[in-house]
């Protein structure tokens, strides 16, 4: 079949697959990526440029577009009674995966979550807003530290692997303000590849681990070769998993994530939702720079652009007034590139509302995902807000692995083991070769 309106899509693209046989060549997917995601490019370029994102999956009216499935190699490692395998919830899952059973959007099934994986027969359980956590320590440290040694300002927040790798293609002279801190899904594997195994005396290639997130982009992000993670599954691809496996999420009993990289703090936990990044590292740079505890909220950061897709604020933090800026969509980013030297500190995430809109995430109708997002990022705050530990640098886990493995934020060893490098992915916008 051959597709006149569709958005090119490569076979050997790694997150993204389409079924010809469902496309109706509507056209949707090519609107959706070049004017509402803002991938622009000349259809001659080596290669189609694809951020990863997912957007064109939740979009599609007729479901011809579908993340690239890996959860049956999931469940070939599970039926391996040679190998460990452990599994990583990011924060978004845990608000949407019940869609995939029928219960109401944003409804919060943490213990669930863990119950069911323990059920189906994962050997670790962990909680990415444990890495997460460690996120926030590093990027804190690292925007202080620019701050005081006049280093590349503003600092661009990492986590986002399309914003990242969006950046890599179009903007690669302002990888220097990328924050160098790999995202809480790298450092997740990279301290279960050291630290965890360490500890617990397991044998490296005994080890599988996967991780389970909103984002079909993390599909890319960890073939990067320093993440370590050996398999990325969607949301929707764990409710395969698990109905495949005869599990109803309803009917599981709660249970909590494994020891060592447990529940992280409610800090971690909102980065799934657009301004949580923000919110989480500027808490942690408040008490750096103070020595008191200070919520820096969704309320701080007023919403002074129409769109609600920017959003700036100053942040006085002891002697210094931060310039902040959140920011949705990779349009509105090349608003604020122009402008950079009126910024500090600024949070890119690809997604409507951030993860919980990911492209990974459970099918909605249409029409609805901007309401069920908003549902998701609600139950992220509401958790936030009932949660014991609100700052990541409280998190005994947190605190216990600086002290007996890491030293200290943006230590040699933090540097060598969760920071990373970027590099220039520009020349897939060269021509093809005639």
């Amino acid at each position: 079949m051959k597709l006149s309106k569709a958005v090119r899509l490569d076979e050997n693209n790694i997150a993204i697959k389409r079924i010809n046989e469902r496309c109706i060549d509507c056209g949707r997917c090519k609107t959706i990526c070049h004017d509402i995601v803002g991938i622009n490019y000349d259809e001659k370029c080596r290669e189609a440029v694809c951020i990863n994102c997912g957007q064109c999956i939740l979009n599609c009216p007729v479901g011809a577009l579908v993340p690239k499935y890996d959860y049956k190699r999931v469940l070939d490692y599970l039926h391996d009674t040679e190998k460990i395998v452990t599994i990583s919830i990011a924060p978004a899952v845990r608000t949407s995966i019940g869609e995939g059973f029928g219960l109401e959007p944003g409804t919060f099934l943490e213990k669930e979550l863990v119950g069911a994986l323990k059920e189906v027969g994962f050997d670790y359980v962990f909680d990415v807003t444990f890495g997460a956590d460690m996120t926030v320590m590093e990027e804190a440290m690292e925007l202080v530290n620019r701050l005081k040694n006049k280093g590349t300002l503003p600092m661009f927040t990492s986590c986002c692997p399309s914003w990242v790798k969006y950046l890599e293609i179009y903007h690669p002279d302002k990888i220097s303000h990328l924050s160098t801190v790999k995202s809480p899904i790298g450092i997740q594997s990279s301290v279960i590849n050291t630290y965890f195994l360490k500890m617990m005396n397991i044998p490296k290639e005994k080890i599988v681990n996967v991780v389970v997130a909103p984002c079909t982009t993390k599909k890319f992000e960890i073939r990067r070769t320093e993440m370590g993670m050996d398999i990325a599954i969607t949301t929707s691809e764990l409710v395969m998993l698990l109905k495949e496996s005869g599990i109803d999420i309803k009917k599981i009993e709660p249970k909590e994530f494994d020891s060592l990289l447990s529940k992280g703090s409610g800090a971690g936990l909102i980065f799934g939702r657009s301004g949580g990044v923000a919110e989480s590292v500027l808490r942690c740079v408040n008490y750096i720079l103070t020595g008191k505890d200070k919520i820096i909220n969704s309320i701080t950061i007023e919403e002074n652009e129409k769109s609600g897709k920017i959003k700036k604020t100053t942040v006085n933090i002891g002697s210094y007034k931060l310039r902040v800026v959140v920011i949705q969509g990779m349009k509105n980013v090349e608003e604020v590139l122009k402008d950079l030297d009126n910024y500090d500190f600024i949070e890119v995430m690809n997604c409507n509302e951030g993860c919980v809109g990911g492209g990974g995430q459970v099918l909605n109708a249409i029409n609805k995902m901007a309401e069920i997002n908003i549902k998701r990022a609600s139950s992220l705050e509401e958790d936030d807000k009932n949660n014991k530990i609100r700052f990541c640098y409280k998190n005994p886990d947190v605190i216990n692995i600086y002290k007996s493995y890491l030293d200290y934020p943006n230590s040699p060893k933090a540097i060598k083991l969760i920071h990373t490098n970027f590099k220039d992915r520009s020349s897939i916008l060269r021509e093809k070769s005639l």
